[in-house]
């Protein structure tokens, strides 16, 4: 008769409880790796969600941050138009005056 795997005592066998990981945590120390029951979560897929929203959640904030540096780029820009607008009327009346002068 065929063992079924969620009612099974074996260790070696079972896939219920903590039997995964106990065979994980063995790999990992025959390997001499650390243990760690976040990182075999991870590696077994039941994490996904979490490392999605982790990864969208530093998308977010690369974007938030271009589209502050593009702001502030928009706003050097406009800062600068103004300034040269202002010199260029400053010219002109610079130069109608010079042209009266003669």
């Amino acid at each position: 008769m065929s063992e079924d795997s969620l009612n099974a005592s074996n260790p070696e066998t079972a896939n219920h409880h903590w039997f995964p990981f106990l065979r994980y945590k063995k790999e990992c120390e025959a390997g001499g790796k650390e243990v760690s029951v976040n990182e075999w979560m991870r590696v077994t897929g039941q994490l996904d969600a979490k490392i999605a929203h982790e990864e969208s959640v530093v998308l977010a904030e690369k974007i938030a941050a271009e589209k502050e540096i593009e702001k502030e780029a928009l706003e050097k820009k406009k800062e600068l138009e103004k300034e040269a607008l202002k010199k260029k009327k400053e010219l002109e009346k610079e130069s109608k005056i010079n042209n009266s002068d003669q």
